[in-house]
């Protein structure tokens, strides 16, 4: 009650709320810029079961927006450290750790234990297969993008329009896009984008707010402008049609 006491005073939240979260089990796929935040605020929240998937290792280069990591952690498996952070900062949640990047083959499993999805990926080809393996497991998902000062945020659900109704590219399209390795990106840039990705996560665990389904969350950190566009359900979609 102690750790939690100023969040539950939050009217949307209390003390039901509360319990909601601690009973939700959240899986962020990637541990980077977008993870990072994500990955914080669910633990600190006490989200009770959170999963990271990430094949990477930390790189010097990635502590100017991966806020979970520090420069004596560069070489180590970014999910190894990120659980010891996160237990550091929550010892009760339960965190499930997956070192290795996510494939075609095992995504569906993986997302199908789980009640929603972060999609944290900095790879649009990545995106899309968590997109397609969460409507085929009727999983939800909150997807971010960032690059440069630029975001993005949606949320799908069963029935809703999916990333590919947004984003139509096909697997080879997506391969031709540049990541944000290329743009190169603002670390609060990734950080307004992370937490973007977790308040959605609670709007949609404790059951308040309006999610961002069927439209799509545009931000501009140069003119500090936010807006919404609608997302029509393709009929084409070749994922959930």
């Amino acid at each position: 009650m102690n750790r939690y006491s100023r969040q539950q005073l939050v009217p949307v939240i209390g003390v039901e709320g509360q319990e909601k979260l601690r009973d939700a089990k959240v899986l962020v796929i990637g541990a980077g810029g977008l993870g990072a935040p994500v990955l914080l605020y669910l633990a600190a929240a006490g989200v009770g079961t959170i999963g990271v998937a990430d094949g990477d290792r930390i790189e010097v280069s990635n502590l100017q927006r991966q806020v979970l990591y520090r420069t004596c952690d560069a070489g180590r498996k970014k999910v190894d450290v990120a659980i010891e952070a996160l237990k550091a900062l929550n010892p009760d949640v339960d965190l499930r750790c997956y070192p290795q990047y996510v494939t075609p083959r095992d995504a569906g499993v993986l997302v199908h234990d789980y009640d929603i999805v972060v999609s944290a990926s900095d790879s649009f080809a990545a995106k899309l297969m968590i997109n397609d393996a969460c409507v085929c497991e009727a999983v939800p998902c909150v997807h971010g993008g960032v690059s440069g000062i630029d975001g993005q945020i949606m949320t799908t659900l069963p029935g809703t329009a999916c990333y590919r109704c947004a984003f139509n590219f096909t697997s080879r399209d997506a391969s031709a896009v540049e990541n944000f390795a290329q743009t190169g990106t603002l670390g609060p840039a990734a950080g307004v984008a992370g937490t973007l990705q977790a308040a959605e996560v609670m709007k949609y665990v404790c059951g308040y707010g309006t999610l961002l389904t069927d439209r799509i969350l545009l931000f501009d950190l140069s003119e500090s402008g936010f807006h919404t566009l609608p997302v029509m359900k393709r009929e084409d979609c070749s994922c959930c049609r």
